[in-house]
Order: structure tokens, then C-alpha cells, then sequence
């Protein structure tokens, strides 16, 4: 049994006193009265609409106490762990202490798994994970290991141990499922841990939590993470920001039908005198939480678009823009403005937005690409090909240019990559969208795109990011 379940059980029996205790104090009465040959019907003859009174609030209060019995619930209905709110309450009671660490643990493929095997299930699965975890730190010596139910396939558990030896603990974990499975169900799992004190609240710490698990295992041990909280943080990304504190780069990007740079990626990153240079990758997840993203956007754009117009440039910029941002129709505004103020060229523009995932709202997205590229402005899905969600772009949206995923980069002489690549070649080759192939870094790799046909090259082999457009 769950820590969980006991101390639910430990409030329900206090619940149970709560409600029996009016009934004893009546009981109490009653053998009192007896004992002191008190004349009870007479009281109740003249006492009964009192006495009426008090039945009726003795029922009230019995739902009352029902009713906040469920509200003050502490674990969750599906997996038996303790919910969020209480959970996150157990972390704050403890966030001083520096020995205690929070894991996350994080089911990534549950999405899959509820649409393959339907609620019913998925929900049985998360409940015998959480046992299975349960079980697991139980056999390693742990006892009342307190696990709380996120959201989704997400849980927190606490462990007052050491980093090293917690992330032993996880790896150790995540292997052994991954290789039984739970139900013959395939988990593919997360993770990413913290110290208790890391941030001012069990939210902010939260917050951090998962934004670990977006970098893998590799970029966590080699990137040094800011010693700076949350909510820091964010003040300072905007303020940053809202001080125009960028630091541009601009990455050439070679025409190989002509063998000129034509275009520059422009990348960017925020100048902090305390912390250094802040990636993108760093920020932008602080930029989409607090919704700034149309804010940002549209400074950053006239930003670019000063740099552009300040030194006369001839080439394409292209320029990484939210989603959010494009599908907002203050956005076309705010570009059309911009454009005209500095005098840009319109067709000297490409926006960039990610192919990572499947955007939300597809037609209204694809209304403002097209009225952007009948002003002459071109569109570009970058990280192509990194799911399945990528066909689907195919199929609803227009656009101008594909940048591939680095994947087709890394595994060129892998023959599914090869052939893959081909086929999409072809395709966009009939579209008349052109296409860019990322992270080319020897001749090697240039010369076989090169052959393929790939129309643009991206990588240290053409040119370094520099801070002036050449």
C-alpha cells in the first residue's frame, strides 16, 4: 500500500470522529438522563421544535463534514498518490531542507499509449506505476516515500538522499521498466531531480523540474543551469528583453544552385551582466509561459529590422517567430508596420516557425501565413521530419521553405535516412519549396547534399555565426 493511501485513510478516520462525536455527546445524554431519572418525555414535549432544530443542523453538519472530507481528499482518485495541491504543500513544508531532493518522473509516451489503449487502461497503468515505483524504492530501503500525481504521466516523489546517489536510483528505475514494461505496455521515461530548496515555492520548483526534462541527459551534465530561481528569472528574461539587452549572431546559409550565402539565420541571444549570454533555448520557455511571445516577437523583429535597414543588407533574414505569434492577427499589423517604418523589403524576410509538434489551430495559422506571403513575406517550417505531425504541415499549410530536422544531418549514411530524405526532395522539388539542410559541418557531408539535391547548406562547413551580416 501507498504512504499515500495510509494517510488518507488516517483523515478519513478523523472524519469519522469529527461525525461521531455530536452522536456520543447524545448518547452520553441519554444514559446521563436515565441515571438521573430525568423525565425525557416531558422535555421532548416541550422542547420540540429545539429539538427539531438540532437533528436538522446534526444532519447538516454530517453532509457538511462528508462534503469536506472529499474537498480535503489528499490523494488522487486514478493512481492513489497524493494530488498536486497536497503534494506541493509536503514540498514547501520541506523546501528549506537542503537534503531533500524532488525527482520528476515523467511517462512521455502517455499520449500514445491513452489514444492506443483507451482511458480505462492507461489509467490502470498509471496507478500500477506509481506502485511499481513505489515498490522499487521500498526494496532499496526507503519507507513512506511520498509520490504525488502531477499531471498527465507525470509524478514528483521526495527522497532525502544525495544527487548521486538519487540519480542511480532513477536510472536504475527507469531500466527495469522500460525492459519489463507494465501490462506489456512500452513506457519510455523522463526524469530530471532538484534539491528542495532550489526555488522560493514547490511551483517555481516545479517549473524548473520540467524544464530540465527538455534538455536529455548529455546537455544537463554539460550546460551549468543559472543560479537564479524562477521567478527571478523571469523578471529578469523580461526586463532584458524589454531593455532590447540582445546579442545577435547571423548564420550564413549557402545557395548551392549558385554556390552564394543568400540567406542569414539570425540567432539570438540575451546580454546579462550577472549571468552572461542567455541562449534562446534558456529564455523562450519563460517568453511562452507568462504569454509574452507577441511582445517579444515584435520587438525582436524591429530590432533585426533596424540592423537590416541601418546597413542597407541585400540578403534574406530569417527570423525564428511563435506560432502564437503568426496566428495572432495584431502580428500582421505589427510586421506591416515594422516593414514599412524601416523600409524593408518584404520578399528580404523569412519567418521561421518550429515543426517540432502540431500546431493548434491549423486554419487560422494558415490564413495569416498566406496574407503574410501575399505581402510578400516567406514562410519557413523548421526541425522537419522530427515526427509525424510533419505530414500534416504538408497537407494544410503553404510555405516557402523547409529546413530539415538535424536527424537527416547526423544519420545521412544511413540508408532509411538517405531514402527518406530523397522522397522528401522530390516532393518539395514538385512544390516548389525549397529546401535546407542544417549542421553540415565537413565537405563530406556538403558534397553528398550537394548530389542529393538539397538547394541550401547550414553548418560551420559554409560559415560560423558571426555578428555582422557580410
Amino acid at each position: 500500500m501507498l504512504y499515500s493511501e495510509f494517510k488518507e485513510r488516517e483523515n478519513r478516520f478523523i472524519l469519522s470522529l469529527k461525525i461521531l462525536l455530536p452522536f456520543i455527546f447524545i448518547i452520553f445524554f441519554a444514559i446521563l438522563s436515565v441515571a438521573t431519572k430525568l423525565d425525557l418525555d416531558s422535555l421532548l414535549k416541550n422542547n420540540i421544535i429545539a429539538f427539531t432544530l438540532i437533528t436538522f443542523l446534526y444532519a447538516y453538519y454530517i453532509l457538511y463534514q462528508i462534503y469536506m472530507g472529499f474537498k480535503t481528499s489528499v490523494i488522487d482518485n486514478i493512481t492513489k498518490a497524493f494530488s498536486r495541491n497536497y503534494i506541493l504543500k509536503i514540498i514547501d513544508k520541506k523546501k528549506k531542507d537542503s537534503e531533500f531532493l524532488v525527482s520528476l518522473i515523467k511517462i512521455k509516451n502517455i499520449e500514445d499509449i491513452n489514444e492506443r489503449y483507451g482511458l480505462k487502461k492507461t489509467d490502470k497503468l498509471l496507478y500500477l506505476f506509481v506502485n511499481r515505483l513505489n515498490d522499487f524504492l521500498k526494496e532499496q530501503g526507503y519507507k513512506n516515500i511520498e509520490i504525488g500525481h502531477i499531471v498527465g504521466g507525470s509524478f514528483i516523489f521526495l527522497l532525502k538522499e544525495k544527487s548521486k546517489k538519487t540519480n542511480h536510483l532513477i536510472r536504475q528505475f527507469i531500466k527495469k521498466v522500460e525492459n519489463e514494461q507494465i501490462n506489456d505496455i512500452y513506457l519510455k521515461l523522463l526524469y530530471s531531480y532538484l534539491p528542495s530548496e532550489t526555488e522560493n515555492s514547490a511551483e517555481d520548483l516545479l517549473v524548473s523540474l520540467f524544464e530540465q526534462l527538455k534538455f536529455d541527459e548529455g546537455e544537463r551534465r554539460n550546460s551549468k543551469r543559472l543560479n537564479i530561481r524562477v521567478d527571478e528569472f523571469e523578471k529578469m528574461v523580461v526586463n532584458l528583453i524589454e531593455n532590447r539587452e540582445f546579442d545577435f549572431r547571423f548564420q550564413p546559409v549557402k545557395n548551392l544552385s549558385n554556390d552564394k550565402i543568400d540567406i542569414y539565420e539570425v540567432l539570438v541571444k540575451l546580454n546579462s551582466k550577472k549571468y552572461g549570454k542567455i541562449s534562446q533555448k534558456q529564455f523562450i520557455s519563460v517568453v511562452n509561459r507568462i504569454g509574452y511571445e507577441l511582445k517579444f516577437d515584435e520587438i525582436l523583429i524591429e530590432e533585426i529590422f533596424k540592423i537590416v535597414s541601418k546597413k542597407s543588407i541585400d540578403k534574406k533574414i530569417s527570423i525564428n517567430i511563435s506560432s502564437f505569434s503568426i496566428r495572432n492577427s495584431r502580428f500582421l499589423n505589427i510586421v506591416k508596420k515594422l516593414s514599412n517604418s524601416f523600409d524593408i523589403k518584404n520578399e528580404q524576410v523569412i519567418f521561421e516557425i518550429s515543426g517540432n509538434n502540431y500546431l493548434n489551430d491549423i486554419i487560422k495559422l494558415n490564413e495569416n501565413i498566406k496574407i503574410l506571403r501575399d505581402t510578400g513575406f516567406l514562410i519557413a517550417i523548421d526541425n522537419f521530419g522530427a515526427d509525424n505531425s510533419s505530414f500534416k504541415y504538408i497537407k494544410n499549410l503553404n510555405f516557402d521553405m523547409i529546413k530539415f530536422d538535424i536527424d537527416y544531418s547526423k544519420k545521412y549514411d544511413q540508408k532509411i535516412y538517405k531514402d527518406i530524405l530523397k522522397t522528401f526532395l522530390n516532393l518539395f522539388n514538385e512544390l516548389n519549396v525549397k529546401t535546407v539542410i542544417k549542421f553540415i559541418d565537413s565537405e563530406e557531408k556538403y558534397k553528398f547534399f550537394k548530389e542529393l539535391g538539397v538547394d541550401y547548406i547550414q553548418g560551420f562547413i559554409v560559415g560560423k555565426p558571426t555578428k555582422e551580416i557580410r
